[in-house]
């Protein structure tokens, strides 16, 4: 069985080990059902150590189907299919629209949860869709946050309206 030391989160290190009872001769990894070769130039990132896989750091390419196989002189026993699936973001945060409504959205896993500002102010939680609504006496400026409670990353994006509601210009703020 495969096991993993911490939950997976892009740019940290993991470990994941191949749970092993019994005498076995040698251990050997799988990727996506492919012996995983080592070389110093493709995965410097990745090493085997006795019946552990170690990443350093594990990336969203490393995504995939692991397992171990220990051999001894009965042959091989391979243990069920990990799935490792790296978390990760938010990356960026995006605002779409104009028009009465806007969606806030972010590349990330888990999915993002979002939080909008008014001029600053935060605003009860909508999600990723905002109704928006211009003052004719100034612009107004909208802030969406993105955040991922897993990786604790958050990212923001903000707009700004002018009074005839069209926009009037847009940066980004991490």
């Amino acid at each position: 069985m495969v096991k993993q030391n911490k939950i997976p989160i892009a740019s940290d290190n993991l470990t994941l080990t191949c749970d092993v009872t019994g005498r076995y001769d040698t251990i050997y990894w799988m990727k996506d059902n492919l012996s995983l070769v080592l070389n110093n130039t493709l995965n410097s990132d990745i090493t085997i150590s006795n019946n552990s896989l170690h990443f350093s750091p594990v990336k969203v390419s490393n995504d995939g189907n692991y397992q171990c196989a220990a051999t001894n002189l009965f042959g091989p026993h391979t243990s069920p299919k990990y799935q490792l699936l790296v978390n990760y973001g938010p990356l960026s945060v995006n605002i779409s629209g104009p028009g009465l409504v806007v969606i806030g959205s972010a590349d990330s896993r888990p999915t993002s949860e979002y939080w909008w500002k008014y001029n600053n102010q935060s605003l009860p939680a909508t999600g990723p869709l905002m109704a928006v609504g211009v003052s004719l006496k100034n612009a107004v400026i909208y802030t969406c946050v993105a955040g991922n409670p897993l990786t604790n990353i958050s990212m923001s994006k903000t707009i700004s309206l002018d009074v005839t509601g069209k926009w009037a210009g847009c940066y980004s703020k991490t």
